[in-house]
């Protein structure tokens, strides 16, 4: 049979950008809280029906769990690599405070973040998307505990503080930080009080 007598696949073609409709999603839920969005209006936003949405996703739940796991990539990993740098104890945290503390607008973000926002708003998540929370929120932890205890080796982190502690306290400080951000608090002001909040490490 030659080619131009196959028949053609059955059903229509699939033209559903799952990157695309994630990158909405995760826009919206970022600009105007999680629990602000309806799953109608990131279908209207996505130009996508809410049949086509479930099929794709599952569900609502489905939807932010796409949304947090794209969340990290961008956002959260990055912040990770940084911790994971040879660098002395001071010098990473000026790191972390300068990457904290970035100018959201000239990067194209909106303010706040949108990991502390569904952390706020747990108990409003679903099963799939609360237990991404509880997983990443674990990986922060972990990550900020790692590199105290490196630094700890190294005699750079001299506070008698647990490291579990002060991982506990850095994640605390940075929700603070997104929290004044996302409520217009001048750059200058956000800025003195991260920056007060870590010179308990000086």
């Amino acid at each position: 049979m030659s080619e131009t007598n196959q028949k053609a696949p059955r059903g229509r073609p699939k033209t559903f950008d799952r990157d695309a409709v994630t990158a909405v999603a995760m826009q919206a839920y970022w600009e105007d809280g999680q629990s602000e969005v309806s799953l109608n209006e990131v279908c209207r936003r996505a130009k996508v029906s809410k049949p086509t949405l479930y099929k794709e996703f599952g569900s609502e739940d489905g939807l932010k769990k796409a949304v947090l796991t794209e969340y990290h990539k961008m956002t959260l990993a990055p912040l990770f690599k940084l911790l994971q740098k040879d660098l002395p104890f001071d010098k990473a945290l000026d790191a972390l405070a300068d990457y904290i503390l970035r100018d959201h607008q000239e990067h194209g973000m909106p303010n706040g973040c949108l990991f502390v926002d569904m952390c706020q708003c747990r108990d409003q998540l679903g099963e799939l998307a609360g237990g991404q929370v509880d997983e990443f929120k674990e990986l922060s932890l972990t990550a900020f505990e790692q590199w105290i205890n490196r630094a700890q080796a190294k005699g750079q982190f001299t506070s008698v503080m647990p490291s579990r502690t002060a991982a506990i306290y850095i994640d605390a400080q940075i929700s603070s930080v997104m929290n004044l951000q996302r409520q217009g608090t001048e750059a200058r002001e956000v800025s003195a009080v991260f920056r007060l909040a870590l010179s308990v490490f000086d």
